[in-house]
C-alpha cells in the first residue's frame, strides 16, 4: 500500500512516499530509506527499481522522500526542473543548493516513526547516483542513525570524518557507466550538456573506507558470472566497504527497468538483482 505525506521543513512543503509491504503486522518493522537520482522522483523510482516488491515479498517498509528543484512552484521535470539532492557535489544550477537536506532526511525518519511501527536498530539506506551521494552525506552525519547503507553509482564529493558508530557499507557500481565512470574523466551533464570531470570511483571508496576506519587496499573475495567482489576490511569497529563492480552494466539500476535513454546512461543489465542483494546485506545488519 502507497501513501504520499508532505511535511512542512524550513518552511516549505516537502514530500515522501511510504510503500507499506502486503504482509506487513503490528510489530516493527525494519525501514529501507531510497534516494532517487538527479532529475527523478519517487514515484518513477519505484517503477524504475520495483522496490515496492522487494518490500512486499520481504516485509520491510520503503520510504521515498524528494529532493528539491529550483522551481518548487512547478512539477518537478527530469530536464527543464529537475529534482536533486544537495549531497555536496551537485551543480549550483539545480535543485536549490542550499537546502538542509541532511535535516529533511531526518525529519523525515522522525515523522515516519511516529506514523508506522518501526524498529529504530534496522533502518537501512540506499540510493542511486545523486541519492547515493546524498547517503554518504547523510550517513556521514547521522551514523548512529542507520544499520548499514548501501549507495549506488554515484561518488562521495567530501572528506568525511570519522564516522561516530560502525557503518557496514554496500557500493554497486556499472563497468561501463558513463555518468559515474569508474575510472573517472569528462561526463557530458543532460542539463545545458556540462562537461564535469568526474574522479575515479576508487577515490570514493577509499575516503569511504578511512572514515569507516578500514584499510584503503581491498581484498578481491570472488569474481564470477560478470560481478567482481572487493572488500575494504572489517575495521575493528565492525564497519566494512563491500564493493560489488558489475560488468557490461551503465548508469542504470542493477535489475531495474532501465528506463533512462541509453544513448545518455549506457547499456542496462540485469546481471544482478541489486534489491535482492541489498536487502540480504541490509538483513545481515542491525545497530546494537
Amino acid at each position: 500500500m502507497r501513501q504520499f505525506f508532505t511535511l512542512a521543513f524550513d518552511g516549505s512543503p516537502r514530500r515522501y512516499v511510504v510503500h507499506v509491504p502486503a504482509r506487513a503486522t503490528d510489530t516493527a518493522l525494519p525501514l529501507v530509506l531510497i534516494l532517487h537520482g538527479a532529475g527523478a522522483t519517487a514515484e518513477w523510482t519505484l517503477a524504475e527499481t520495483r522496490w515496492h516488491k522487494t518490500a512486499d515479498g520481504h516485509g520491510f517498509l520503503v520510504v521515498l522522500p524528494e529532493g528539491t528543484r529550483a522551481d518548487p512552484d512547478s512539477p518537478p521535470d527530469f530536464l527543464r526542473n529537475p529534482q536533486v539532492w544537495n549531497d555536496v557535489a551537485s551543480r549550483p544550477d539545480l535543485g536549490q543548493p542550499d537546502a538542509d537536506d541532511v535535516g529533511f532526511l531526518n525529519a523525515v525518519l522522525d515523522d515516519v516513526m511516529r506514523r508506522f511501527p518501526v524498529d529504530p536498530r534496522r533502518v537501512y539506506a540506499t540510493g542511486f547516483s545523486n541519492g547515493a551521494g546524498m547517503v554518504f552525506r547523510l550517513a556521514a552525519s547521522s551514523s548512529e542513525r542507520f544499520a548499514a547503507i548501501a549507495p549506488v553509482a554515484g561518488l562521495c564529493g567530501f572528506d568525511p570524518p570519522r564516522l561516530a558508530a560502525p557503518m557496514p557499507t554496500l557500493y554497486i557500481i556499472g563497468t561501463q557507466d558513463p555518468l559515474v565512470p569508474p575510472r573517472g574523466g569528462d561526463v557530458i551533464s543532460p542539463w545545458g550538456a556540462a562537461v564535469t570531470h568526474k574522479p575515479p570511483v576508487l577515490d570514493t571508496l577509499r575516503r569511504w573506507a578511512k572514515a569507516l576506519g578500514c584499510h584503503d587496499e581491498p581484498a578481491l573475495v570472488r569474481e564470477e558470472n560478470g560481478v567482481r567482489e572487493l572488500l575494504y576490511g572489517p575495521a575493528p569497529t565492525g564497519a566494512e566497504l563491500r564493493v560489488l563492480y558489475v560488468e557490461g552494466l551503465g548508469h542504470h539500476w542493477p535489475g531495474g527497468r532501465g528506463q533512462l535513454k541509453k544513448r545518455l546512461a549506457g547499456p542496462p543489465s540485469d546481471r544482478l538483482d541489486a534489491n535482492e542483494v541489498i536487502w540480504d546485506y541490509f538483513a545481515r545488519h542491525r545497530r546494537a
